[in-house]
């Protein structure tokens, strides 16, 4: 589940979303063709992803809130 302070406005246009759950963010990145999101890794090491932090446009963050609403 999404938390508020996991949504904030990244820039004028865009805002950052953050995903803790892999299969969550590569739906998110499909449905809405959203590019690559910045990865981080467990301890710095590059074995294990943790997280996931998605740059979503402001025209369709309600759609990205709404569809994790309804798939987490």
């Amino acid at each position: 589940m999404i938390r508020k302070n996991d949504i904030w406005k990244f820039n004028d246009n865009d805002w950052k979303v953050h995903i803790q759950d892999k299969e969550l963010c590569k739906k998110i990145l499909h449905k809405f063709k959203l590019n690559n999101p910045t990865i981080y890794y467990e301890n710095g090491v590059f074995a294990e992803e943790t997280s996931w932090d998605i740059i979503v446009p402001d025209k369709i963050l309600n759609k990205v809130k709404k569809f994790i609403k309804e798939v987490a």
